[in-house]
């Protein structure tokens, strides 16, 4: 089969069109009738209208088979989003977490933390990640952890000591 449209593929289209237009015209011509007596009308001609072009398209769309490929797009965009979403879960976590850390006034940098038996002074917060100056080491926590584990922060006053 060629992949240019044959002579009785160019005239069906052309007689669509037109009928189209003719249906469209006389609607128009209806509800100016109509308008006369009821002047909301107007509202109803750009309902009708919608749903005769959405018609046509979707008939057209069938007919040269567009609906296969569109269901076929739609289930690959629909697979990459699920993959893509399975693959950010993380890093949202992170990001979701290290706006907690920024937003809790009891941790900020220069606070004295241990988690998961690790202690020093957290040195820098960013999104994903929390850098902490252990015993001469730099520990870089991924964000999430404060939030899914216990978090001992010391120097405060036990009134003031807060547990994440």
């Amino acid at each position: 089969m060629s992949p240019l449209p044959s002579l009785l593929q160019i005239v069906e289209l052309v007689v669509a069109a037109v009928v189209l237009a003719v249906v469209l015209i006389s609607i128009r011509l209806l509800v100016r009738r109509i308008e006369r007596h009821y002047p909301d009308a107007s509202k109803l001609y750009y309902f009708i209208t919608s749903i005769v072009v959405i018609t046509a398209i979707a008939i057209a769309a069938y007919r040269y088979g567009l609906v296969d490929l569109l269901v076929g797009s739609l289930t690959a965009i629909g697979a990459m989003g699920v993959v893509l979403g399975l693959g950010l879960v993380p890093w949202v976590s992170d990001v979701y977490a290290g706006l907690m850390l920024m937003l809790n006034p009891h941790i900020k940098i220069g606070t004295e933390v241990e988690i998961a038996g690790k202690r020093g002074r957290i040195i820098l917060i960013t999104l994903t990640t929390t850098r902490i100056a252990g015993d001469d080491c730099i520990i870089i926590v991924p964000n999430r952890k404060f939030r899914d584990e216990i978090v001992v922060i010391y120097g405060t006053k036990p009134s003031e000591r807060t547990f994440l």
